[in-house]
């Protein structure tokens, strides 16, 4: 079935290497990924899988600790599958003894072909990416730890005022509470995401939760 896949994503311009698929975009800092992923429990009579679908760029995320492994490319938009299906929901295919290679692949590739290449189109560039992440940030994402950890970053590459950058820090260290990560982590991942930037201002004093809803 890899190898079925493989042949239609050639015909997209996609490189296979092990059980992912690439392809760089000419001229620009950007790359698609596609990657399967088989479920642990999955057996030699049953095999479930999925795959990540996944918009990289060379952007290292400033919060990232100096003992996490560097990389030409990071993650910039994307997930599971599943999540660019209309159901939006995780979705995991199961190959057994009566499965066919035919039928399997087919259904793969039609999934291929009407979500995860449109997708993958609307981004030619790290600006696309870019606009995609700002997009989400006041929509399902506003819940989201390390994505709120990225917005810090856009605030400060956009030079907005003091009032603005301590409104997203106390943000963050709220959803680091919710996340359960000691706030030491928290205010340590903010730090050196003012530092890349060069924003020499102390970090606010911590505010209370009822005050950080007031």
């Amino acid at each position: 079935m890899t190898e079925e896949v493989g042949i239609f994503l050639a015909s997209e311009g996609f490189q296979r290497s092990g059980t992912c698929f690439r392809k760089r975009l000419p001229g620009v800092p950007v790359r698609w990924r596609i990657c399967f992923q088989k479920r642990r429990s999955s057996t030699v009579e049953c095999i479930s899988f999925t795959a990540e679908v996944v918009v990289e760029w060379k952007r290292r995320p400033a919060w990232y600790e100096d003992f996490e492994p560097q990389s030409t490319w990071y993650g910039g938009a994307g997930g599971r599958i599943g999540l660019l299906m209309p159901e939006k929901n995780d979705v995991w295919w199961i190959v057994e003894s009566e499965t066919t290679v035919e039928s399997l692949s087919a259904e793969f590739n039609a999934v291929l072909s009407s979500c995860v290449l449109p997708f993958f189109k609307r981004f030619q560039s790290e600006k696309d990416i870019e606009n995609y992440l700002r997009g989400y940030a006041d929509g399902k994402m506003r819940w989201n730890y390390g994505h709120t950890i990225t917005m810090l970053e856009f605030d400060l590459q956009d030079k907005k005022a003091k009032l603005e950058i301590n409104k997203r820090i106390k943000r963050i260290r709220f959803l680091g509470r919710i996340h359960f990560a000691p706030q030491a982590l928290t205010d340590a991942k903010i730090q050196r995401v003012l530092n890349a930037y060069g924003y020499g201002e102390p970090l606010p004093q911590s505010a209370s939760w009822w005050k950080f809803w007031a």
